[in-house]
């Protein structure tokens, strides 16, 4: 599932915050509740890739990478990363009491963003638009309920089901306001300390399977 930290930056992104405006990420992550809706769980990949880096010397120092792969000495590393593909999830912000976020002008930037938007890596972008919608509900369940998903959505959800699960779980904010008392209680390091030096802390997640949606 997207964690809050990331489902945020795509947020700043789109509003052309940059990453060391640290009082207007320290907005964000107090002004809003978060939730996520798995709709497709997709499939898993691992992604390798090999580079060439000199070995250690004493008192050798490269200021560019031409310098390193210049260097008559090269190692070379295997590193690899794991991704999902044909994964689809809604997310949902909504304020927190006494917060001035304006979700209006963050549903504007999100339809025309400032900054690319991407997922972890820019080799990694949106398979979709975002689609950002206003909905008014009672608890962000019965928003999860009332949001229409897009001719486009409905297409790619038909063509990728043998590729993932449309398990409909939901993870949200350990105290996000109209919670079901039930759902199993689990802790995420993805709350915003400090953006540009990517510091995170611990948040409490609740997760709510469908079954638990009418149980408040």
């Amino acid at each position: 599932m997207p964690g809050r930290s990331a489902v945020l930056g795509l947020v700043a992104a789109a509003q052309g915050i940059e990453r060391n405006d640290e009082a207007a990420h320290a907005q964000l992550e107090a002004g809003l509740y978060f939730a996520v809706r798995a709709d497709r769980t997709g499939r898993p990949f691992v992604d390798y890739h090999t580079a060439q880096t000199p070995k250690a010397r004493r008192g050798v120092e490269y200021a560019t990478r031409r310098d390193e792969l210049s260097s008559d000495n090269l190692n070379t590393v295997l590193s690899t990363r794991e991704w999902r593909t044909d994964a689809c999830f809604t997310a949902i912000l909504w304020r927190r009491d006494g917060q001035s976020i304006d979700l209006d002008c963050i549903a504007s930037a999100l339809k025309q963003p400032r900054f690319v938007l991407y997922l972890g890596r820019k080799s990694a972008p949106l398979g979709l638009p975002l689609n950002p919608q206003l909905i008014e509900a009672d608890t962000f369940v019965d928003a999860f309920a009332r949001r229409i998903a897009t001719d486009e959505e409905q297409w790619i959800w038909s063509q990728t089901t043998s590729g993932g699960v449309a398990s409909g779980m939901i993870a949200c904010d350990g105290d996000a306001s109209g919670a079901p008392a039930e759902g199993q209680i689990q802790t995420r390091r993805d709350s915003i300390l400090n953006r540009s030096r990517w510091q995170f802390s611990d948040r409490i997640e609740r997760i709510i399977l469908p079954s638990q949606e009418g149980n408040p």
